[in-house]
């Protein structure tokens, strides 16, 4: 990924964030933002907790110039009713649904943020270090309201150009159909798979190089019957902006498979 798609990435996984397995509650939902500056009270968004993800400064990499030392920051805002002097938005109040989100604190939050920024570690391609995180002061409100921010730095070796990922591992048992692909589906601009073939032994150079598609859809499964003589492929499809389609998968090792 390069630094435009990991930021929209960061921000997609703090999006699905819960507070646990079976739990009723994101902790964030829709309420993660890319944003331009630093958080302040005046510049809050109207729902908390809430996430804001900054794109800091990128230094190409001397020996690879296609790679980029990228820096983002990662900043968390908690408010809990009736905290005038911040206590509580710090360490949480009484809760009585832990799997909600109301009456976290921002220590309850860190944890859950961190634990989300670490997983992507090595996601399609970028490297990511979680380099620095805290827990920060409350910040009075006014009218008996405290908020407390927190901050993460986070560094990230990115492409610098655009990546697709390819989903792998093609099968065919009968006349059902099956590939690996969760890196694909849980990218945020992942759209859809796409299985067909061409004709003869040479691998189709993309989608549009295809004599016959077979399949499109989200299942990493289908049932149609193999054509003999073809390569069949499966590709992946991406957009981060509706139905338009900005990128596809490139063939490679696995995707193919030659009948």
């Amino acid at each position: 990924m390069n630094p435009w798609q990991l930021a929209q990435q960061i921000k997609h996984e703090l999006g699905l964030v819960r507070w646990g397995v079976g739990a009723k509650d994101l902790v964030f939902g829709t309420s993660v933002y890319i944003y331009a500056g630093a958080p302040n009270p005046e510049d809050r968004p109207p729902a908390f907790p809430f996430a804001l993800v900054a794109v800091g400064s990128g230094t190409p990499d001397a020996d690879a110039p296609d790679l980029i030392e990228q820096q983002f920051s990662v900043a968390t805002a908690v408010e809990v009713a009736g905290d005038p002097l911040g206590e509580l938005a710090v360490i949480g109040s009484s809760r009585a649904d832990l799997g909600k989100s109301a009456g976290a604190g921002s220590a309850e939050v860190a944890e859950r943020v961190r634990v989300t920024l670490q997983a992507l570690t090595t996601y399609d391609g970028a490297s990511i270090i979680v380099t620095g995180s805290g827990i920060g002061g409350a910040t009075a409100l006014g009218e008996g309201r405290a908020v407390a921010f927190d901050e993460y730095t986070v560094t990230a070796l990115c492409t610098s150009a655009a990546g697709y990922a390819a989903p792998q591992n093609l099968k065919a048992a009968g006349d059902t159909w099956s590939w690996a692909g969760s890196w694909c589906s849980e990218r945020f601009d992942f759209l859809r798979y796409t299985l067909g073939y061409k004709s003869g032994a040479t691998p189709a150079t993309g989608i549009a190089d295809l004599d016959a598609i077979l399949y499109t859809g989200t299942d990493t499964e289908t049932a149609v019957l193999p054509v003999p003589g073809r390569v069949h492929h499966i590709f992946a499809s991406y957009s981060s902006r509706g139905s338009v389609v900005e990128g596809s998968s490139a063939v490679e090792l696995g995707s193919f498979l030659i009948l």
